[in-house]
């Protein structure tokens, strides 16, 4: 019987076996990537569908309408709504971009009144001059236009909320008024309308926002500061409307009662009306709110005089009260002047908004001198090797009113200086 010869795997068979595999997957993955294009590609047909179908619905008969919409697929509706939806700008201010024209047979200049109530003042930083805020505005102006016979229509005011207000605001004139010094990044504004039967139109806008405000902090921590709202019609001129109040505004205006701001205690809410120049030689009517705050300086207070007290308490006993030699009471000095520096750099880190003329600086300033005058006086009149050269009558003399001068003196300019800020005298 004869023996079967055993197969042998050769270098070949190998190479032939290896390149069936690859051409077998290639094949396999571009069926993949051509059924994932597929489905892929078949939603994005789904999401442009409803357009044509839409526009083709126009001109159909209402049972070609019903047939197109019950052959559409549901998940396509909810498609397109969601387009819809994301390309609606829900932030847009609804007073820009108004190309109705002015109204006729009024009286010029036309008056739009303002009101402004705040229902929250959520932070206030110094480092940026900026606060954020939430309040509702109110414009009041007259469009004889947009008279309406009550019998007619059942009701003597009409209102409008959120995006039926913005649609509605599209098709009727107003005064286009901006607030010049909101962050429009993360603005939030929400309008309502109300039109009376009279004419009389009512926009109401909630704002929520971070607006920007000059702060002054000389007076700090015993400062009260101004937070503006700056309100202007940069369309029409003073000769064409006019930014007002009436007691009926007033009433609207003023502040939450229940307003709380940590470390500030709200005063209320002024108005300013005034002009500015535009870039053409008119003049535009501008109206500035002012929201008063007077800051609570208690704790701000003790984290600032004690530890600078501290600095100058045992090196002033040191000099003055205790009889001590020369070494040590400079000694004592020169750990106090170190540790008033260290003092002074951190208040300058952590409120780096303070300027030169503030209280804070000036009242460091005026510890460092008084370091420097207890420093001469310790090496001088108050230094024994000195003292027996001069008459010891006259020495003994000047140290008894100096002991108590230097200190008390010292004390009092600190204590005037804070009492003269405070009451701002």
């Amino acid at each position: 019987m004869r023996r079967r010869r055993p197969w042998k795997i050769a270098v070949p068979h190998i190479l032939i076996a290896f390149l069936l595999c690859f051409f077998i997957s290639i094949m396999g993955m571009g069926s993949r990537t051509a059924t994932a294009t597929f489905a892929q590609t078949e939603p994005e047909t789904a999401v442009n569908a409803p357009s044509a179908s839409a526009s083709a619905s126009k001109m159909s008969s209402i049972a070609n309408k019903t047939v197109a919409d019950a052959i559409k697929p549901p998940a396509s509706k909810a498609i397109a709504k969601d387009s819809v939806k994301k390309s609606t700008p829900t932030d847009a201010n609804p007073l820009e971009n108004n190309l109705v024209p002015f109204p006729s047979n009024v009286a010029l200049p036309m008056r739009v009144g303002v009101a402004l109530f705040v229902n929250s003042i959520n932070k206030i930083n110094e480092a940026t001059n900026t606060f954020e805020s939430q309040f509702d505005i109110r414009y009041v102006w007259n469009d004889p236009r947009l008279a309406f016979d009550t019998g007619e229509m059942g009701t003597n005011r009409l209102e409008f909320g959120q995006e039926a207000a913005v649609a509605k605001l599209a098709t009727i004139w107003n005064p286009q008024i901006k607030i010049t010094n909101i962050i429009e990044k993360d603005a939030q504004i929400s309008p309502g309308l109300f039109i009376h039967y009279d004419g009389k139109v009512e926009l109401i806008q909630r704002v929520k926002a971070t607006f920007e405000s000059k702060l002054n902090l000389d007076a700090f921590p015993f400062d009260n500061q101004s937070l503006l709202v700056a309100m202007l019609s940069s369309k029409y001129n003073s000769n064409q409307i006019a930014l007002s109040q009436d007691q009926d505004d007033l009433n609207a205006s003023g502040l939450n009662p229940e307003l709380k701001v940590n470390g500030w205690n709200p005063q209320g809410i002024t108005f300013k009306t005034s002009q500015l120049r535009a870039w053409n030689g008119a003049f535009l009517r501008q109206i500035e709110a002012r929201v008063g705050m007077k800051r609570i300086p208690n704790a701000i207070l003790g984290s600032i005089f004690t530890p600078f007290l501290l600095t100058l308490i045992v090196p002033t006993i040191f000099t003055f009260f205790a009889n001590v030699d020369l070494a040590p009471r400079l000694v004592a000095w020169s750990g106090s002047i170190l540790a008033l520096v260290a003092l002074t750099f951190t208040f300058s880190v952590r409120y780096p908004w303070l300027g030169s003329n503030s209280l804070v600086s000036q009242i460091f300033t005026a510890g460092h001198a008084y370091q420097m005058l207890s420093v001469i006086l310790s090496i001088t009149l108050l230094n024994p090797d000195v003292a027996k050269r001069m008459d010891r009558f006259i020495v003994a003399e000047l140290v008894s009113y100096l002991r108590w001068l230097v200190p008390v003196g010292f004390l009092g300019v600190l204590v005037t200086k804070s009492l003269l800020t405070a009451f701002d005298w």
